[in-house]
């Protein structure tokens, strides 16, 4: 059965971080990440410049090597946590180095691995030098723009106690010039002016702090362009390959299916139908009986065709779009099927995304009712952030796992060959949940052999 669609969550205006409702809103977390970070800073910059002096010190013994060694893995444990604070405090997060070391090395050279690697020595100069003296700056304007807040608050809060704005220097007999005396009512009222452009500028200059160590931080503790486009490189190639494995298996289900199923029926209803033709004349009835099991033959050729075509877009999906697709597919279902979406009768889809939420759909719905003993099936359909997530929950007695060549394995690389993800939790005794995210934004509308291809065979 299907439950009425939820309305179309439109998709969220991005907000301007540099507006000024949303800068008052970070301020609690950039303040997080100031307020301590001039202690940090100097305490990691005491520790490491420490470790740095010992090891060079311990240089003519061969300790003093593993010393350095040990010096610039610190670093890089320091430059982690500053990586972990400025996410917390909203920042983009910045995409940390592959630090995994070669397994067949030997214990030595894991040791020694940091002295040839620049990226550890980025995280000790940064440590070390470049975020005590940023660390430095913004402390100052820190206490500089807290200190005309504070004026600007307890000026007036002490002239409304005390009832006279003389009672700044005691009295008006106060020793001093008295071109200072009477210049301190001015002078008061100036430092409130100053104390509230201070006040309403504060959410910009925290955001400005904390991009400014965002900023410097990126290129020291950050990825370096080349690695970055090495993993996006390595990234297409494995879509690429699981991309053709999804085809590969998608063909090898189809003929199979074809070979065991309407391809008998057929040969079989050849011949009964040859059967009938030589009993027409001499037994009628019997040639009747052969005809009837023919039209039933056929029948079932018919049924099976369309299951094997499942795994091919459905007209209703390229005419009527993918929530009138899942309506029918949760229809035909043999297990009750609980429509969950959130995309709405008109969601305008990539092609390539609304086939293979299809074919996911498909075959985890028919997994499910070939294994899984349920009762109820949930089909969610939800698209986040430019993220369309497919997943499929049912009360069955759980315990699916994927096998290679099988149908969840399929569902993955379909999924990696658009840049998705695959999830499987399926416990024994259940549920089972199955999702498959692939991401709506920077897919063409072109057919890729992955998208175009039919689904894997479903399988536990």
């Amino acid at each position: 059965m299907t439950t009425a669609p939820a309305t179309a969550a439109s998709a969220p205006a991005v907000a301007d971080t540099w507006s000024y409702g949303a800068l008052w809103r970070r301020v609690p977390r950039a303040l997080g990440y100031l307020v301590p970070t001039f202690i940090i800073a100097i305490a990691v910059s005491a520790i490491l410049n420490t470790f740095v002096s010992g090891a060079v010190s311990l240089l003519v013994f061969v300790v003093g090597i593993f010393a350095f060694s040990l010096t610039l893995l610190l670093a890089r444990y320091f430059g982690a946590f500053e990586v972990a604070r400025l996410r917390l405090s909203g920042e983009t997060p910045i995409s940390e180095p592959d630090w995994r070391p070669d397994p067949t090395m030997v214990w030595w050279k894991r040791w020694l691995r940091p002295l040839a690697n620049g990226r550890y020595w980025l995280s000790l100069l940064h440590g070390a030098i470049i975020a005590p003296i940023i660390a430095t700056v913004s402390f100052v304007v820190l206490v500089l723009w807290f200190t005309l807040i504070a004026v600007a608050v307890g000026l007036p809060i002490r002239f409304a106690i005390v009832g006279d704005e003389w009672a700044l220097v005691g009295s008006p007999a106060s020793s001093g010039p008295r071109i200072l005396v009477e210049a301190l009512p001015v002078l008061a009222g100036l430092a409130i002016v100053l104390g509230v452009i201070a006040l309403l500028t504060l959410p910009y200059v925290l955001r400005g702090l904390t991009w400014l160590h965002a900023a410097i931080a990126r290129p020291f503790l950050g990825r370096f362009t080349n690695e970055q486009l090495e993993q996006q490189v390595s990234s297409l190639f494995t879509s690429r390959q699981a991309a053709v494995a999804a085809e590969g298996s998608a063909l090898r289900r189809i003929e199979r299916d074809i070979h065991d199923g309407p391809q008998q029926r057929l040969i079989r209803l050849q011949m009964d139908l040859a059967a009938a033709e030589r009993r027409l004349g001499d037994d009628p009835e019997a040639a009747v009986g052969l005809i009837q099991d023919a039209r039933r033959q056929a029948q079932d050729a018919l049924d099976e065709l369309r299951n094997v075509s499942r795994g091919f877009a459905p007209p209703l999906l390229l005419d009527r779009g993918l929530f009138a697709a899942l309506e029918s597919l949760a229809t035909r279902s043999s297990i009750p099927v609980t429509l969950e979406s959130e995309l709405g009768a008109t969601a305008n889809l990539p092609d390539e995304v609304a086939r293979t939420a299809y074919f996911v759909a498909s075959e985890l719905i028919a997994n499910a009712a070939k294994h899984s003993q349920a009762s109820a099936i949930t089909l969610s359909v939800t698209n986040i952030n430019g993220q369309l997530t497919i997943a499929v929950t049912d009360d069955g007695v759980g315990g699916a796992a994927e096998k290679a060549g099988h149908g969840l394995a399929g569902l993955r690389d379909r999924a990696a060959g658009l840049g998705g993800t695959f999830a499987l939790v399926s416990p024994e005794g259940g549920p089972t949940r199955v999702a498959v995210t692939v991401p709506v934004a920077g897919v063409g509308s072109a057919s890729t052999p992955a998208e175009a291809a039919p689904a894997a065979e479903p399988g536990a």
